[in-house]
């Protein structure tokens, strides 16, 4: 087990400090989806049992979407039960489901996948990095990042004459990266139990610039490395981190690209008590700091009208993409854990 230094122990404590200070999230409007849940046609089979597909149903997590040479926006899915993803079509307020399995790893442990991204040439899947949420005991099937590259005519992933994921890789890199880090050693000790002080929970991922950028949920960071380097043996990854202030009870739950920074999905951190905080968008410049920054709130999702399905067990926002983006605001579109196929909302933000 890592030890915890002076030096580690002084820059946790400013990330949980910067993690549960105040925002004021009210002065922000509260906003509705509009149009309701969009119709997923088709929806995703998963080869399992009854029990165990549904709940992989109700897992969706992370969405990555392009568009490709026919302007379709097309999407990689990402779901925190097995190792699958899938691939979906946005089109007319609705979201088209695609059968076909794309196997992340040949690997029986729970991936838990947290966050999609794509710079349009690689498409990127994170697992979350934590330890089992009921245990607290470590999984290691959850430390890997992976990559493949994108098809620009598909907007899917390119594959080889054979059928195999071009440019596929599978680093379980990051994991020594958080390690190193003094604001995370008090974080990545094994078998650190989830909660607000305790162990690293990646939710979200993305990509700029040739950096990515991992939402860490517990303690409101953003840790960025260079992506090239990651996926090399030995290479400079240049890691930051950057304490968020979210508010009280508040975590990263995704993140997304903009023109000039990035869009932050927060909503409950990992403590019990506050699960009930709700959800919110908020806007980042996406520019490194060793000292909490403040987001700019810009909207709070009222989902209090939103009607579930006979599918669906709850509402729990855990992706988001960005549909349009005007002067004004953002269209985006908002997928939650614990509902079939992500229960996908829309939402107008304003900037």
């Amino acid at each position: 087990m890592l030890s915890s230094t002076p030096l580690s122990r002084t820059a946790a404590s400013l990330l949980l400090a910067a993690a549960s200070a105040q925002v004021q999230v009210q002065a922000a409007p509260s906003i509705q989806p509009h149009g309701g849940v969009w119709p997923v046609q088709a929806g995703f089979a998963f080869d399992q049992g009854k029990k165990k597909a549904l709940k992989t149903r109700q897992s969706l997590s992370g969405i990555a979407c392009s568009l490709n040479a026919q302007q379709q926006r097309v999407c990689l899915l990402a779901f925190d039960e097995g190792v699958h993803a899938r691939w979906a079509t946005l089109q007319d307020a609705a979201m088209v489901a695609e059968p076909a399995p794309l196997v992340l790893r040949d690997d029986t442990g729970e991936l838990d996948a947290e966050g999609a991204a794509t710079d349009g040439r690689y498409f990127y899947v994170t697992g979350s990095h934590s330890a089992k949420r009921k245990t607290g005991e470590s999984n290691p099937h959850s430390r890997h990042v992976i990559r493949f590259q994108r098809d620009p005519a598909t907007g899917r992933a390119l594959r080889s004459a054979d059928g195999a994921l071009v440019g596929y890789a599978d680093t379980g890199r990051l994991w020594t990266v958080m390690q190193a880090q003094p604001e995370l050693k008090t974080f990545t000790q094994e078998n650190a139990a989830l909660g607000e002080d305790g162990g690293i929970n990646i939710e979200g991922v993305a990509v700029r610039d040739g950096r990515l950028y991992f939402g860490l949920r517990s303690m409101g960071a953003v840790l960025a490395v260079d992506a090239e380097a990651l996926f090399t043996p030995a290479g400079a990854v240049k890691a930051t981190v950057t304490p968020l202030v979210l508010g009280t009870g508040r975590g990263i739950r995704d993140m997304q690209a903009v023109d000039k920074g990035f869009l932050l999905l927060t909503g409950p951190n990992d403590a019990e008590a506050h699960q009930g905080v709700g959800w919110a968008v908020a806007w980042w410049d996406g520019q490194a700091s060793t000292t909490p920054v403040t987001p700019k709130v810009l909207a709070s999702l009222d989902l209090g009208k939103v009607k579930l399905g006979d599918c669906d067990k709850e509402t729990k926002p855990e992706a988001i993409t960005v549909l349009k983006e005007t002067p004004s605001s953002y269209e985006v579109l908002v997928l939650s854990d614990g509902m079939c196929e992500g229960g996908p909302l829309a939402f107008t933000v304003p900037k």
